[in-house]
């Protein structure tokens, strides 16, 4: 059985893409994020609860909205901290964020293709918990029509 939640679940975060002409400017987008869910019924006939897996999914985003998402595996990207202050310095521009409001993911750059990757991980750890679970994707899409889906069986 595939059970899908592809509505109201997102975030607005800003960011910039490091060796992108023109992405590597600072700016934004409202991420849009579903995800489907395959597996067995459990005793209750259901795959996942929606209302469970729509607290998971926004529980994920709410920790990217409204800040400014940085790469911490690339090299091209040189930061210090100062207090309450991050000095970044990157694409030939320098710029100062309040620390509180900069979210440091795992990947060599902000892409949709990363996102889903950095979003899959989070899902898969929690539905590691349902043992009827074997498979999830990820979909990430920061403008209509622009996204990038990702797939992870759990158990074989």
């Amino acid at each position: 059985m595939k059970i899908e939640l592809k509505e109201d679940i997102g975030f607005s975060a800003a960011h910039f893409v490091i060796g992108h002409k023109k992405c590597e400017h600072l700016h934004g987008h409202n991420w849009r994020v579903g995800v489907t869910v395959e597996g067995e019924e459990d005793d209750r006939g259901l795959v996942v609860d929606f209302l469970e897996l729509g607290h998971m999914m926004r529980k994920i985003c709410e920790a990217y909205d409204h800040r400014l998402l940085l790469p911490e595996k690339n090299s091209g990207l040189k930061h210090t901290e100062d207090g309450k202050i991050t000095k970044v310095s990157a694409c030939g521009r320098e710029y100062e964020f309040p620390t509180e409001d900069i979210v440091w993911l795992p990947v060599l750059n902000i892409t949709v293709e990363e996102l889903a990757r950095v979003v899959i991980d989070e899902v898969a750890k929690e539905l590691s918990k349902y043992p009827n679970v074997r498979k999830i994707t990820v979909f990430v899409e920061e403008l209509p029509g622009e996204s990038a889906t990702e797939e992870r069986n759990i158990r074989g």
